[in-house]
Formats: structure tokens, sequence, C-alpha cells
């Protein structure tokens, strides 16, 4: 295995600028290609009238050291810890997440509880008389939570973010995003806080950089073009050229100007149906195939800044009431002080998900505005004046995990596991749901494949619990 003395990084996101400083520790020269005008990709900061928003609210939290030393010694002192609060709005009502039982119980009536719990004891016995398959979103939470906990607090919000029916999302994510809970844990967890293992989806703390989820890539940007790697903006990545497996130059096209880059290893964090189709020559057609076969999620975060009280005191709401189509609502003072220029001014995102082509894609930034002001006063929350607005359009920001992508996957994968010198990393480079530390840990170990220290495997990353949780991988 030779060591590359230079790494070309598709994307400055959380995989990419954590390959780059890697790629610096271990003697190599990376150049960082982002298609943006800053990095960060979904995790970047943007400044707007004094005020700072995320592209939807981040939360960094990792049972994996190597990831949390690294995040703590690039952020420094401009590191936060910040307690978590976060909540379920349905029905006109707010309910606390992780559950907590008396909340549950008042919120939803007495009779309603019960039948929840019934709901779940028919699902326990199910699986105790006949172990059901689990093949979908659907299958899955019922079996953990029963039937009416699934129709009241999973099945319309997972429909707004995804865009498809739960029957059609495959069980796996679930299993990814909602890691060793059940309705019996998670009520255990709120009367007892176990001092033993902490399940993710129950964390109640978190750290976040001062200034942004953005700060920490570009602090980290800075440390490249430091340590003399380069980091470029507005640069996008038009071809990947390639002689048999082995890729020979990237051409790109930074500030309206063509160029090519060459180098002796190749990561990718763009889309991986996009790495597919910009390779040339072109891939086998059952390869081209399988990635248009692929579908992602587009993102639109409708920026508002709010002039009054304090809407809720939340870091972000999980928006299950159907008759809005907002997802998730967050307010970055409650990340930071920071992030607004004083108490009264409220920095809030109100985030919408829909595929290309949709009604909500094809609206204008005006409308969307409105939209967002019309369902908040819908909900009866954030009543104060708005002295200024903006939208985000994110495109293929969330992979689609629709039962069967597996067999496309697998296509892709096996067709560019023949390449000596090319990785995908990241969440979209790899279509993994994961979240930063996982992003940061595939970008870790595809350098160190990169400059020769053994054969890590970025695609392990998100699957084993123990193997990106809970200690650092080996070769």
């Amino acid at each position: 295995m030779t060591t590359a003395r230079s790494l070309v990084i598709v994307g400055g996101g959380p995989s990419g600028m954590a390959a780059a400083l890697e790629a610096l520790k271990g003697g190599a020269r990376p150049t960082v290609l982002e298609r943006l005008d800053k990095v960060g990709g979904l995790a970047r900061t943007i400044e707007y009238q004094g005020c700072r928003f995320d592209i939807g609210p981040h939360r960094f939290f990792t049972m994996n050291p190597e990831i949390q030393k690294l995040f703590v010694e690039v952020c420094g002192a401009d590191l936060c810890k910040v307690p978590r609060l976060t909540r379920i709005f349905y029905k006109r009502r707010y309910f606390n997440y992780p559950l907590t039982p008396l909340n549950a119980l008042f919120g939803m009536g007495i009779l309603t509880s019960i039948r929840i719990f019934l709901s779940y004891v028919a699902a326990r016995l199910r699986r105790v008389l006949g172990r059901p398959q689990l093949l979908s979103f659907e299958d899955w939470v019922v079996d953990r939570f029963g039937r009416r906990l699934y129709e009241t607090f999973f099945k319309t919000y997972t429909e707004k973010v995804w865009g498809i029916s739960c029957r059609n999302i495959g069980a796996d994510w679930a299993g990814q995003r909602i890691k060793g809970l059940s309705l019996i844990a998670a009520i255990a967890n709120a009367l007892f806080r176990s001092r033993t293992k902490t399940i993710k989806t129950l964390v109640d703390e978190f750290l976040y950089p001062r200034l942004g989820a953005g700060q920490l890539y570009e602090k980290m940007a800075a440390l490249v073009t430091e340590g003399g790697g380069t980091v470029r903006t507005k640069a996008e990545v038009l071809r990947l050229n390639r002689s048999g497996f082995q890729v020979m130059s990237v051409d790109c096209r930074t500030d309206g100007q063509p160029q090519s880059i060459g180098g002796d290893f190749f990561l990718s964090s763009a889309p991986l149906t996009d790495l597919v189709q910009q390779l040339e020559p072109p891939a086998p057609a059952e390869v081209l195939e399988a990635a248009r076969s692929l579908r992602y999620r587009n993102h639109i975060g409708v920026n508002l800044i709010i002039e009054g009280d304090p809407p809720f005191p939340d870091n972000w709401i999980y928006v299950h009431s159907p008759d809005v189509r907002m997802a998730r609502i967050c307010d970055y003072l409650n990340f930071s002080p920071e992030m607004s220029p004083s108490r009264g001014v409220r920095a809030l995102t109100v985030e919408y998900f829909c595929f290309a082509g949709d009604d909500l894609w094809e609206s204008t930034d005006q409308q969307l505005i409105e939209r967002a002001q019309v369902e908040l006063k819908t909900m009866g929350i954030a009543h104060g004046r708005v002295v200024g607005a903006f939208a985000v359009r994110s495109e293929k920001a969330y992979p689609v995990i629709e039962i069967g992508y597996e067999a496309k996957i697998k296509v892709i994968k096996e067709f560019l596991d023949r390449f000596e010198n090319l990785l995908p990393i990241g969440r979209s480079g790899m279509f993994k749901y994961n979240n930063q530390d996982h992003a940061m840990a595939t970008g870790l170990y595809a350098a160190r494949t990169a400059l020769g220290q053994g054969k890590f495997d970025p695609w392990l990353v998100n699957i084993d619990g123990v193997y990106h949780e809970a200690g650092t991988v080996t070769a």
C-alpha cells in the first residue's frame, strides 16, 4: 500500500474537513473543493442581519472518544455545553421528547394512554408468540412501541420528512436512528436516569460551538490552510477522470474558471449518485442505472428574525401536527447567546422537506416565508414581529432509505471498491443517514487508508454501535 502525498477531497462538510485535517497530520497535502461559498455543508452557519443560522438544528454528541477529542480540540474556547430540551408538537399540545410518562398521560388523556399501553402489550405478545418480520420502519416501530404510539408520535412526522409511506422505509433506518430505545427503555430513562449506558436517542446534553455549528468547520478550514493545504470554495466538480480503476484528476469550475486538479488519492462527499455519474469514462450501465434509481430528499430552511419574547424554551420542536407542513422549528438563541445580537431578537429556522419538482420546492422564497409565518400562527407560537427573513434550499440533503435500496448500493459499492485511489465519505457520499460524528469518522478513516496507515473501511461506520460509538477502529 502506497502513501498518498496529495489528496483531493470533494466537499467541505464534516467528513471532508475531518479528512483534510487527518491528511495534514499524516504529512500529505490536501485540496478541498467545496461547491458553496463556505465550508460546513449541511452543518454550515449563515450570518444575516446580525443573526446566525444553521441549516436546521445541529447537536454534537458522540461515544467515539477520538471524534470527541477532535471536536473539543478544534473548538477550544469556543465550545459550549448545551442542555437539550426538545419536544413534540401534536394537536396543539407539547409532549416531552424523550418520553416522560406523566407528560404523556396528562397530554393524551387517561383513556388514550391506556389504549397506548394495551397496544404496546399486544405488540409484545406478537413478538413472543411469532417473532414478526420487521421489514419496514412501520414494522420496527410498531414492534417496539405498539401501533397506537406509532400512529400518534412517529407516522406523521416521519412521512413529512421522507415524503413516502412508513411502509416503504427500510427497518434498518429505524434501527440506526432509535438504537436501543423502546417504550420500556424510555419510561425507565425518565424515571430512573440510568447511570450506566446512555441510549443515543435519549441524550439530554450536547456540545455546540458558540457561533454556530459551522464555526467548527470554519476553524478546521483555517487549520488546513495554515498547515499548507488548500480549501477552495465556489468550486463545482464536473468530472472525475479515470484510467481503468485509477482516478487521475478532477475537472472543476472555480468562480467560473475551468480547472483540472490531479492527485494521488481522491475522497468524495458529494452525493453518491453524482459521483457515479461524473466518472469519465462512464461507469457500466448497471451501475449508472442503480445510481439513477436512488433518491434524495431536499431540505428548505425558512429563516426568520423575530422581535419579541422567546417563543419557546426548546432547542427545537418536532412538529407532528398534520395540519401544517413544517417538520421542525428551532430557536438558535437556545443554543448559544451569541447567535443573535440580543435576547429580544430571535433567530428561528422553520424546516420543510420535499422532492425536486414538489410544490414546496417550486415555491418562491417569498411564498415560503409567508407559509412559515402562517403556520406559526396556526400553531399558536412565535407571535413577535418579523423583521427579516430568507430561505435556504439544499438539494440532495437526506438519502431516502426506501425498501430495496440496499441492492442498488451493493451494485455501486462493488464497482467503487475496485478503485485503487477513490473512496466515498460522508452522509450523501455514502448514501447513509448519519450524524456529524459518523460523517467525521468516515473522513478520518478514509484519509488513513489514503495515507497508507492500513485499510480502514468507512462503509462500516454507523452499522455496528461498538465500531462507531464506543471506541476507535483499528486497521
